[in-house]
């Protein structure tokens, strides 16, 4: 009986182990989970939000309502959104090379988001002015792209 126990100890211990290793894997790192299925959004709504928010003077917030809604659209139009495990620029970096979207005024918008997203200072309008010019841009681009595919 105690060899049987020594035997299947360190057994169920090394499977507790694996268990949760790949636990934390599919739920903190978006591991094994397949991309997620967008099939709509309402778009007049988050544009009237977006707007809402800068008429409030919340400039850095309505740049990042629009970012995210870029993400989301780009899902749509893609048929799968951002992974849980993808940061921002990995998820652009796919969109890029689905998506025919000018990689430059990408990067503008990007780079406005970040800004109003990591930086800690408030926006203002002029920077809010810029990223959503950009933001209208993309728009009827994503709108009206070609799904492609790009090789490395």
């Amino acid at each position: 009986m105690q060899t049987l126990l020594e035997i299947l100890m360190p057994a169920v211990a090394l499977t507790g182990a694996v268990v949760v290793v790949l636990l934390y894997l599919y739920f903190v790192k978006g591991m094994f989970q397949s991309t997620r299925t967008v099939t709509s959004m309402d778009i007049p709504t988050k544009l009237r939000n977006i707007k809402k928010l800068a008429d409030a003077g919340k400039y850095g917030d309505a740049i990042t309502l629009a970012y995210r809604t870029f993400e989301q659209m780009c899902g749509v139009r893609m048929g799968s959104e951002r992974m849980n495990s993808e940061t921002s620029r990995e998820f652009l970096e796919r969109v890029l090379k689905i998506l025919p979207l000018d990689a430059e005024v990408v990067e503008e918008f990007v780079e406005a988001y970040e800004e109003s997203r990591f930086s800690g200072q408030e926006m203002i309008r002029e920077r809010y002015e810029f990223a959503i010019k950009v933001f209208t841009d993309l728009y009827p681009r994503i709108e009206g792209a070609t799904l492609t595919t790009k090789m490395e």
